[in-house]
């Protein structure tokens, strides 16, 4: 059974007027209620798939892991504690196999959107086993975004490989291995858990977006960004849902529901991770005297150079986690990757335009009995 919120009087009486038992599932998210995920897409997000529903599905959003943390998110969904919430591959790599492979692949440069668009491509069109592992924990993927390209963010300078020895980086996916390259011991931590990590000196450095210095509170002690971008990595689900709940909709609300997953891709990555990732960059600079730091050649060329590097050993790695032919993925990806590259040289950073592309070339074209 879907837990569901029951809706005030005034509420349910309206929807019942249209006909319709209306439903109020609860989204628990943990990232702190600063985060642009609480405060900008999941409310547009939650407010279109109500108007597109007429009232029948209102999302509930409960912020700051008052229900499941990070590592906890899978399982809550999954047991229906809630019904939605954020899920990092990574966190539980034995329970997602195929999504934690695609995750640990560090997409070079720094181009947010085609990653989390050739993600949604290959998750939903071309990875029969990312499906079927959504299928074995509960959960359908919607909703998946890249984050921007991961800066090197420091309590003290970090210039050359040297500066990099001995430390310890929070890591994760296949940054773990770009900081074992240079030299440091990876640390893989929730993003929560950093914070106090850095405080207490148990963290060095952070492998991190810019915008986290502001949402997570990272630059009050990581006050040293290196200015050489380490790649995107994609897909976060920022939408996992109840599969219980998705099946017993009816076709209109799971429509509704896979559109608002298109608007959840392009309104996060660029909302977030390209607009606000250079904003908030510039107000911690101002605010907490961040600097950045200037790399030298030698670690510019183990950055440029890492995504051929690593590729044996992600293919190791998927062997590692069960998936079945996981060169074929890796390269699925990144073929994906590729097109949509020129999709993202055409449509810059237009929320609108890249939902309907995104839903005209991907989720529209979604067979639900797979899911």
């Amino acid at each position: 059974m879907t837990t569901t919120k029951t809706l005030t009087l005034t509420t349910a009486l309206a929807v019942l007027a249209t006909g319709a038992l209306a439903q109020s599932p609860i989204y628990g998210s943990w990232p702190p209620a600063s985060d642009y995920l609480n405060t900008d897409t999941l409310p547009e997000a939650f407010e279109m798939i109500s108007e597109a529903t007429d009232g029948s599905l209102q999302w509930e959003l409960i912020a700051g892991g008052q229900l499941a943390d990070g590592r906890g998110t899978l399982a809550a969904v999954s047991d229906g504690l809630m019904q939605g919430g954020l899920q990092i591959p990574v966190y539980t790599p034995q329970d997602m196999p195929s999504l934690t492979l695609l995750y640990s692949i560090v997409v070079p440069g720094d181009d947010p959107m085609a990653a989390a668009a050739a993600a949604a491509e290959t998750v939903f069109l071309n990875c029969p086993s990312c499906l079927a592992e959504a299928r074995d924990n509960n959960t359908l993927l919607l909703g998946g975004f890249a984050s921007a390209s991961y800066r090197l963010m420091c309590t003290s300078p970090v210039a050359s490989i040297s500066d990099m020895e001995g430390l310890r980086i929070r890591a994760t996916g296949g940054y773990s291995e770009l900081a074992s390259m240079g030299g440091a011991t990876p640390m893989s931590t929730t993003l929560t858990e950093a914070v106090g990590l850095l405080q207490r000196g148990g963290l060095d450095c952070l492998m991190a977006t810019r915008e986290w210095l502001q949402t997570y509170g990272y630059g009050e002690y990581a006050k040293y960004v290196t200015d050489l971008p380490l790649g995107n990595a994609a897909p976060a689900i920022g939408l996992l849902m109840s599969r219980d709940l998705f099946t017993g909709l009816s076709e209109e609300e799971q429509q509704a529901m896979l559109h608002a997953s298109a608007f959840i891709t392009a309104k996060h990555t660029i909302g977030n991770y390209v607009l606000r990732d250079q904003a908030s960059f510039e107000h911690q600079q101002e605010v907490n005297g961040v600097e950045l730091v200037t790399p030298d050649d030698e670690l510019v060329a183990m950055v440029e150079g890492f995504s051929e590097a690593d590729r044996a050993r992600l293919i190791e790695v998927g062997m590692q986690l069960g998936v079945d032919n996981p060169e074929a993925l890796i390269e699925t990806y990144l073929a994906a990757v590729e097109r949509w590259q020129g999709v993202s040289a055409e449509l810059g950073t237009d929320i609108d335009a890249w939902t309907q592309r995104l839903w005209d070339d991907v989720f529209s074209q979604v067979d639900v009995s797979s899911l």
